[in-house]
């Protein structure tokens, strides 16, 4: 549904989201964000960092966000 991948846009281009904040505050799966993910890719860059803290629950480990592909 757009309105999932608009909402999940919408978390991660204002700060970095581990994928459980992400699937929290969206009221998705992890598996169902994971597939969002994919799919922002085709139209937008999402960014993948390992060993970074999530700007939410301050974790140290992989974080998504996301910027205008060039």
């Amino acid at each position: 549904m757009p309105e999932h991948a608009a909402l999940i846009a919408a978390l991660i281009i204002d700060r970095p989201h581990c994928l459980d904040c992400i699937a929290a505050k969206s009221d998705l799966t992890v598996q169902s964000v994971r597939g969002y993910l994919e799919r922002m890719e085709e139209s937008a860059k999402v960014t993948r960092a390992t060993n970074e803290r999530c700007r939410v629950c301050g974790i140290v480990g992989n974080v998504v966000s996301l910027s205008h592909k060039d």
